[in-house]
């Protein structure tokens, strides 16, 4: 699903390809249990291996440390400043037409919305012993007057091993059991469809290695309002 780029850029997302791939998979995609969710594995092949994540030491990074999540996070604040080329490029490409028509296809929809601030979303990593609790997603950009609709989270560690744990557990929508759990291996991306009993999270605490991280690239994509006034029932993440 990608081409060579032209002069110095390095891939691009085909949009024919990925439009294709969307269409093909919508069904099954609507389908998955517990919700709908897709599985994409070597999303960028070798050009994976450009991909520098930034480590703990990185002086953007905001740490949270509470009993629902213990997690790096909010680089997209300082407009990713000190990120490599490679990984800016994937931010780009992950708001480009290629990509959100491939969610459209995926979701059979022809409005959806990329988020250029990645409010919430940009690049978030997790070290030995951290979690992100059992949740349901903040559901609006209340500022642009969006709805929620879809996130996608792709993973960027280097290597990962399962004894780790660090897997993406999908619950069922009571959040009474864990229906699928996806482990955050290299290069797979991960698409969730929003929904207020979409109930998700990495509630065990990392066994990783000191200094190894599980290293994810979030976006959210949005679809606009039919009443723009209308901010009732917008919240937060609901844990």
């Amino acid at each position: 699903m990608l081409r060579s780029g032209t002069g110095t850029l390095p891939w691009l997302f085909d949009r024919d390809a990925m439009v294709a791939f969307g269409t093909k998979q919508a069904k099954a995609f609507a389908a998955a249990q517990p919700w709908p969710h897709l599985v994409v594995d070597d999303l960028l092949g070798e050009h994976a291996l450009e991909i520098a994540f930034p480590d703990a030491s990185h002086p953007g990074w905001r740490r949270t440390a509470y009993a629902e999540q213990a997690r790096l996070g909010q680089l997209q604040r300082s407009n990713f400043d000190g990120i490599g080329d490679p990984l800016r490029w994937l931010l780009a490409e992950l708001g480009g037409m290629a990509f959100v028509g491939f969610l459209d296809a995926l979701f059979g929809r022809r409005d959806l919305i990329a988020d250029p601030m990645f409010t919430g979303a940009g690049l978030m990593a997790t070290e030995r012993g951290g979690h992100l609790g059992i949740h349901v997603d903040f559901n609006r950009d209340s500022a642009r007057k969006l709805d929620r609709i879809a996130s996608v989270l792709y993973y960027a560690s280097p290597t990962w091993d399962p004894a780790w744990g660090g897997e993406l557990e999908l619950w069922d929508r009571a959040r009474e059991a864990c229906r699928v759990r996806i482990s955050p291996v290299p290069d797979r991306l991960v698409v969730l469809a929003y929904g207020e009993d979409h109930w998700h999270g990495h509630p065990t605490p990392l066994a990783c290695p000191d200094g190894v991280l599980r290293a994810v690239v979030a976006a959210h994509f949005y679809a606009a309002r039919a009443s723009e006034s209308d901010e009732r029932g917008a919240h937060g993440a609901i844990w």
